[in-house]
């Protein structure tokens, strides 16, 4: 608890820090603060001085310690997907999380790590056991999207994001911000959380430091191509198609190829080894931007990044460009690319899964692969979520995982893998869980076939997946199930499904409709969900100053339905495992419901998950109809927990019929 009582004592010796007036959400004083005031003029928020207020916060988790806290490196004595699947996970960007226009008539103040802790406490009555932070490190300047640029634009590994700094705190320093973190950290430990960092290394900030040590380690091209810059539409190829063996030889035999081809540069430490060190003692002297003293001396700039699927209609990425892990061109390109080629960037080059060299950039691996151990040694990080990590080389995944277990079991491993077909090379790789894609299969709950296709999904996977209703590059779940009735449906579903690991994207618990990115199932006209009055009209979090609704009246609804669901997973987590299911019981060929059930047969316990999908009639149901004949002949009532959007205590007959409104979920147990 050191770091949290650095900040504890600094609070202390501040004095008060704010003339006027600071207002903050109600709703994050969850730990009983009580020196507040309330203005007519914000209804739902309170007025506080925020040193007293973050102290008291601070201390109240303080005085939490005990032997029951989550000791750093001790979370677990070994991951598996059995024991992840009891946690429910809160995806936070620190950034946005407790962003907040605290000064009247000033702009919104970004979030930062203290006042994260000071809503830890709020986190936990959702349920979360685990906090994953998106990236919380050095973002690039040159090229950033929107105000504040995207957090998957990284410029320094080994840098903190300096804006996650709390001027409450003082004035900023790095040891300051690395105390901040740590804190954090602790303070989550303290509270019987665990968190999980988003780390990202197939690409990196256009402007990324290691610019200046190792130049080589990047693509580049010919600066005056950077604003036209995109990768060659292929023809007969359809739009975003996957790569593969047989259309990665019509990408190189595609007439635009050659022109393409010739927009590459060899890095400037080869264009000009002597005028190079006269560059980096000029960066390191003066601490001038890397890559506006590469671009000016030598005319050439780190290429944008994009897609790895052919005939993408989504523009470059112009805020990343992507490391080089292999100094040569993998063995299907060679006989199509000049042995003279500058080094270059293709969408096959991309699928570093699919396509490797023979000379690897050992170096560049070696850094990466120490990227991860350096945050859990120096602060006691528990797990990691790999950006993009099916695209990175198989043998990079399994040295990444390697050194990480070197230090202990104890460390979760999360890939972004996205398809259950590829969840056996993950295992494989060290990882612990994958991705999936249950956010999209979700929006097929109306539709015919949707129970076969969902335990499809789930039962085919080596690995869990996140139980996710929207991700952060994804439309937002309040914005997708508009009526209420299903999103009640989806979220107890979600917490009730074999293999899955529920999860929280922040605002979600708010019903917050605005996206955080356009990254995945949607256009552009998805950033325009907000009416234009709104303050946040236009804006996403990913890349400019955004704050959540936190005042928004329909957030209760879903406060409710996340706190009941958890609560009553926690209760039955016991149950929920694929081992329990009853045989065929999703292959169910009632159009209307959604039925599965579970069975311990060395306990006797049984539990029943049914729904009406139908959004506009009721339908009736005998439950015992739907169990297997063994189990309807073993049981003749069961006890209903959940009924009629509430939770129940009510014995129910198998031989009853019930009828279900549109959307009802009945869950039911045999203890």
């Amino acid at each position: 608890m050191t770091n949290l009582k650095m900040l504890i004592d600094s609070l202390k010796r501040q004095e008060k820090l704010v003339r006027g007036d600071y207002f903050l959400p109600e709703i994050w004083n969850c730990f009983g603060f009580k020196d507040y005031t309330l203005e007519e003029s914000r209804p739902g928020e309170i007025g506080v001085d925020p040193g007293q207020f973050y102290l008291e916060a601070l201390k109240y988790i303080a005085a939490q310690a005990s032997d029951n806290s989550i000791p750093a490196e001790r979370s677990f004595k070994k991951n598996n997907g059995n024991l992840l699947c009891h946690k429910i996970i809160y995806s936070a960007f620190l950034r946005t999380l407790t962003a907040w226009a605290h000064y009247p008539g000033e702009p919104v103040c970004p979030g930062t790590f203290l006042k994260a802790i000071a809503l830890l406490p709020f986190l936990k009555t959702l349920g979360a056991d685990i906090i994953y932070l998106l990236p919380v490190f050095a973002n690039g300047e040159k090229y950033k999207k929107g105000e504040l640029g995207s957090p998957y634009a990284i410029k320094n590994f080994y840098q903190l994001d300096s804006g996650l700094h709390d001027q409450l705190l003082g004035e900023m320093t790095v040891p300051l911000l690395d105390t901040e973190f740590k804190a954090f950290v602790e303070a989550s430990h303290i509270l019987g959380l665990q968190v999980m960092v988003d780390f990202v290394f197939r690409t990196a900030s256009r402007d990324n430091d290691l610019i200046s040590s190792h130049p080589e380690w990047f693509y580049w091209i010919d600066l005056r191509e950077n604003k036209e810059f995109s990768p060659p539409m292929v023809k007969k190829v359809k739009k975003a198609s996957v790569i593969n063996h047989r259309n990665v030889e019509v990408l190189y035999k595609s007439s635009e190829l050659e022109t393409y081809l010739a927009k590459f540069r060899r890095s400037p430490q080869e264009l000009d080894p002597a005028n190079w060190k006269v560059l980096q003692e000029k960066d390191e002297l003066k601490g001038e931007n890397i890559l506006e003293l590469v671009e000016k001396e030598y005319g050439v700039t780190t290429v944008p990044g994009f897609s790895d699927v052919l005939c993408d209609p989504q523009p470059p990425w112009e805020d990343v460009t992507y490391f080089r892990f292999y100094f040569d061109h993998h063995q299907q390109a060679r006989k199509y690319v000049e042995p003279e080629q500058p080094p270059y960037l293709l969408q096959d080059v991309a699928c570093l899964n699919l396509y490797q060299g023979e000379l690897p950039n050992h170096e560049l691996w070696e850094y990466i692969i120490n990227i991860i151990p350096y945050y859990r040694h120096n602060f006691g990080i528990d797990g990691a979520r790999i950006d993009m990590g099916h695209a990175l080389p198989p043998a990079l995944n399994r040295a990444l995982s390697e050194k990480i277990r070197e230090q202990g079991e104890a460390f979760i491993l999360w890939s972004e893998e996205f398809n259950v077909k590829n969840s056996v090379a993950a295992k494989n790789e060290g990882y612990d869980f994958i991705t999936g894609d249950l956010w999209q299969v979700y929006k097929e709950v109306g539709n015919k076939g949707f129970c076969r296709r969902l335990f499809s999904r789930l039962l085919s996977s080596e690995l869990p997946l996140t139980g996710a209703l929207e991700i952060p590059d994804s439309p937002r779940a309040a914005q997708f199930f508009q009526e209420k009735t299903q999103l009640e449906l989806v979220v107890f579903l979600n917490y009730f499904l074999p293999k899955v690991i529920p999860l929280i994207n922040n605002g979600m618990e708010l019903m917050e409709r605005q996206p955080m990115n356009l990254g995945l199932d949607q256009t552009g006209e998805g950033r325009y969900v907000l009416e234009k009055e709104d303050p946040m009209y236009g804006k996403l979090a990913f890349f400019d100053n955004y704050r959540l609704h936190w005042l928004n009246k329909d957030r209760d609804v879903m406060l409710s339905l996340l706190q009941t669901a958890a609560f009553l997973r926690k209760r039955f987590i016991h149950l929920l495992n694929e081992v329990y299911l009853s045989n065929g019981c999703y292959r169910l060929t009632r159009k209307k419901l959604i039925y599965f059930s579970y069975f311990d047969p060395d306990q006797e316990q049984l539990l029943i998950f049914v729904a009406n999908r139908g959004l506009r009639a009721q339908t009736g149901v005998t439950f015992g109809e739907l169990l297997p004949g063994e189990l309807r002949r073993k049981f003749s009532e069961i006890t209903l927990v959940y009924a009629r959007g509430k939770e129940v205590t009510e014995q129910w007959s198998l031989k009853e019929k019930r009828w279900l409104k549109p959307g009802e979920v009945v869950i039911g147990v045999v203890e």
